[in-house]
C-alpha cells in the first residue's frame, strides 16, 4: 500500500510504517484546488514502481482520482459518472426526480413560485456530508430560513430543491464487481429530528441521524424492490465495482413508524391508507464505503469488511474479493442498531464540552447495558468547542453499538435505554 496525502499526516512517521510500503508527500485540499489530479498523477510516477490501482474515500475527491487513474492507464469508474453520483442534483436529475438547482433564497423563491411546488419540500446543499443543510421546509417562511441556514463555507453556495418523500428511509449498501452483487444489506434509519414523524430532540431541526437498525425489518417484496431500482441507477450510471452505499426511502411503503409499548418501529400501515406499489426514492450515492462507525457494525453483524474489499476490488482482486463478500452462514447473526448522540445543547451555552469519556463512564455506571455493546467511542474531550446545530454543523458527542441476540424488539429497547442513560454537560 503506497499512501499519497498531506506532509505530517500519521501515517508518514515511523511508528506505522509496517502499515504502508512508501508514503509520498502530495498537497491534497478540501475541495480540490487547481492542478489536484496533476499532482496524483506526478506522485504515482515519482513511486517509480508498478501501481495495480488508486482508492480514495473521500466524496469530494473521486472524480480527480478517477482522471488521474485514466491518465496512469489503471482501471477506474468514469469521472463523469463519479461526478454525478457525489453531486446531490446531478443523482436526483439522473433518478428522475423533479429537481431543481438554486444558490439563493431569492432563486429558490422564484422556483417554488414559477413551478407551482407543493409542500413540504427538501432544500440540501449540492455538495454535502452528514445530512447537514437538509431541511424539510413546509412554507415560504421556513424556505428562506433553511437556505440561510446552509454553512456556505463547507457546502458550497448550489442547493437542491425537490419533494420531501415520507416513506422509511434505508441505507443500502452494494459490494458490486463486474456489475454483479457480491453482498447486498440494508438498515433502516428510524425517522431523524426533522422528518414529519421524528422526535423531538432538543433544539434540532434538520436531519440529525438517531438509530441506524440493522438488518433492515422492511417487508421483503420492498427490499428487492429497492435493491433492484438502485441498481438500475448504478449500473446506468456506469458504477460497476467497488462499494456502493446508498441511502433512500420506500415510497407508498406497506409500513411505517409507530409506537407500540413505548417501542417506535415500523408496523403495517392501516388497510385503508394502503397506497400504490410502493416505489424506491433515490436520496444520494455515495460511491465509497460507510462511514467507519457503520462498517464496525456491518462486521460484527455480518463478518464483511467493507473497507478490506473496497482495497481488494480497486486493484482487482477479484478472486479474494469474491471469498470475503461471504457473509456468516445465516446472515446477520444478531440485530445491531447504532445508537448516535447529537451534539446538542441550550443555545445560552458557549458550547464547551465540560465531560470525561461519556462512553467509559455509562458503561461503567451500567454493567447490564454495557454487555449489549461490541463497540462505542467519545468523538469529544473535556474542554472542546463544539458546534451548535443552528450553525449548519451536524456532529456528534459519540455512538453506540447496541446488540440483541434475541430479537429487534429488545435491541430497540436497549438502544432507548442507552440513549437515555447518556450524560454530559456544556457550559
Amino acid at each position: 500500500m503506497v499512501v499519497l496525502d498531506n506532509s505530517g499526516h500519521w501515517l508518514e512517521g515511523p511508528e506505522y510504517a509496517h502499515w504502508r510500503e512508501a508514503f509520498i508527500p502530495t498537497k491534497l485540499t478540501d475541495p480540490p484546488e487547481e492542478g489536484f489530479t496533476d499532482r496524483i498523477v506526478e506522485s504515482v510516477k515519482t513511486y517509480g514502481k508498478p501501481v495495480d490501482g488508486i482508492v480514495t474515500f473521500c466524496d469530494s475527491y473521486v472524480t480527480q482520482v478517477a482522471q488521474a487513474a485514466q491518465q496512469l492507464g489503471l482501471r477506474t469508474a468514469s469521472p463523469d459518472a463519479l461526478r454525478t453520483a457525489t453531486n446531490k442534483y446531478l443523482t436526483s436529475v439522473f433518478a428522475g426526480h423533479q429537481a431543481y438547482q438554486a444558490s439563493s433564497p431569492d432563486e429558490a423563491l422564484e422556483i417554488v413560485s414559477k413551478n407551482n411546488l407543493a409542500y413540504p419540500l427538501i432544500i440540501k446543499p449540492c455538495n454535502g456530508w452528514s445530512s447537514e443543510g437538509v431541511f424539510r421546509v413546509d412554507s415560504l417562511d421556513t424556505l428562506t430560513a433553511a437556505v440561510k441556514s446552509i454553512d456556505t463555507s463547507r457546502h458550497g453556495s448550489e442547493f437542491v430543491i425537490e419533494k420531501y418523500c415520507s416513506g422509511p428511509e434505508v441505507d443500502a449498501n452494494f459490494v458490486l464487481m463486474d456489475g454483479e452483487i457480491l453482498f447486498f444489506e440494508a438498515c433502516d434509519d428510524t425517522p431523524k429530528t426533522a422528518d414529519s414523524n421524528g422526535p423531538s430532540v432538543g433544539s434540532l431541526e434538520t436531519f440529525h441521524e438517531l438509530n441506524s437498525v440493522y438488518p433492515s425489518a422492511l417487508p421483503a417484496r420492498e427490499i428487492d424492490v429497492l435493491r433492484n431500482s438502485f441498481l438500475d441507477t448504478l449500473l446506468k450510471l456506469g458504477l460497476q465495482d467497488g462499494i456502493m452505499h446508498l441511502e433512500g426511502r420506500v415510497e407508498d411503503s406497506s409500513v411505517d413508524y409507530k409506537t407500540q409499548d413505548g417501542v417506535l418501529d415500523l408496523h403495517p400501515r392501516d388497510a385503508a391508507s394502503v397506497a400504490p406499489d410502493p416505489t424506491a426514492w433515490l436520496i444520494e450515492i455515495n460511491p465509497r464505503p460507510l462511514g467507519m462507525t457503520g462498517s464496525h457494525v456491518i462486521e460484527s453483524t455480518y463478518g464483511i469488511d467493507y473497507w478490506g474489499l473496497a482495497m481488494l476490488i480497486a486493484v482487482a482482486d477479484k478472486s479474494r474479493a469474491r471469498s470475503l463478500s461471504q457473509p456468516f452462514k445465516h446472515g446477520a447473526q444478531y440485530t445491531c442498531i447504532m445508537v448516535f448522540i447529537p451534539a446538542d445543547y441550550p443555545s445560552s451555552c458557549q458550547g464547551i464540552f465540560d465531560s470525561d469519556d461519556i462512553c467509559a463512564e455509562l458503561k461503567a455506571r451500567r454493567p447490564d447495558l454495557a454487555k449489549h455493546i461490541s463497540r462505542c467511542g467519545c468523538l469529544v474531550k473535556r474542554g472542546q468547542r463544539v458546534p451548535h446545530p443552528s450553525s449548519g454543523v451536524n456532529g456528534f458527542l459519540a455512538y453506540f453499538n447496541v446488540f440483541s441476540r434475541k430479537g429487534r424488539k429488545e435491541a430497540l429497547e436497549l438502544a432507548d435505554k442507552v440513549r437515555e442513560e447518556v450524560r454530559f454537560s456544556f457550559i
